[in-house]
């Protein structure tokens, strides 16, 4: 995947790390606009797939490679990566019986067979669900975006893990359908700012709003084919900007 797709979907990444950070997730969770919560979750999910779709390419890195075992590849990485994470927030915390569920090493993971692996992915992306947004996770690598990149890579593989040896990925199909699936996630990130300028009224509603915007910037990391940035547009004025100016004119 290219510099520019990379950028990109770190973007949106890092929205999803903002809103479900232990400062702002208390201000949209059960809060209007009511449809803000299903609209967040459905692009944790679109973003999850889009990362599982591209670890497939990397994967199929000689142009084509076998589905099963690549996708299971993916899947012990993820559930490896989000364990370790959990195993070193739930140290820190001292939360000693939920360090015991996910204390595994790679080579637990690897051993396992096809069903125990689901198995063993899904309960470590639930525990690490239940644990986003809890005090030091995000620090800890305990974030949204780890959840919904496990949660996709257990259901690529689930889809393809009955299937016999053989059936064949290609690597350029799946990039050029990376390439229009994070089209339309960019697509979808800017619905949700329409949601989050909602939340302006009070200073924490302010300061989640401009985590988002400051989350939205695309970071250019550099390289032949990273695209240019947009010219920036205006942004909503937060209540307390249309309060001062109010001020200002009535003096």
């Amino acid at each position: 995947m290219n510099l520019r797709l990379q950028n990109q979907l770190h973007m949106v990444g890092a929205c999803i790390n903002v809103a479900e950070s232990s400062d702002y997730k208390p201000i949209w969770s059960g809060s209007p606009p009511d449809d803000f919560g299903a609209e967040f979750g459905q692009l944790k999910a679109d973003y999850g797939a889009i990362v599982a779709k591209s670890a497939l390419a990397d994967g199929a890195s000689g142009g084509a490679a076998d589905a099963k075992s690549v996708a299971q590849a993916a899947l012990e990485v993820a559930a490896f990566v989000l364990a370790r994470a959990l195993a070193l927030h739930f140290k820190k915390s001292g939360d000693l019986l939920r360090l015991g569920k996910i204390d595994v090493t790679k080579t637990d993971i690897v051993k396992l067979r096809t069903q125990e692996l689901v198995n063993r992915a899904t309960a470590i992306r639930d525990i690490g669900a239940a644990a986003v947004g809890e005090p030091g996770a995000a620090g800890r690598g305990v974030t949204g975006t780890r959840v919904a990149v496990l949660s996709a890579a257990i259901d690529s593989f689930s889809s393809v893990m009955s299937a016999p040896r053989g059936q064949i990925v290609n690597r350029g199909t799946l990039l050029r359908e990376v390439e229009a699936d994070v089209a339309a996630l960019r697509e979808k990130t800017s619905e949700m700012d329409d949601f989050v300028v909602q939340f302006d009224g009070t200073p924490s509603g302010n300061r989640f709003i401009e985590a988002w915007r400051r989350a939205r910037i695309i970071v250019d990391t550099g390289g032949a084919q990273t695209a240019p940035s947009p010219a920036p547009q205006p942004e909503p004025k937060l209540a307390a900007e249309r309060e001062t100016e109010r001020q200002s004119s009535a003096s």
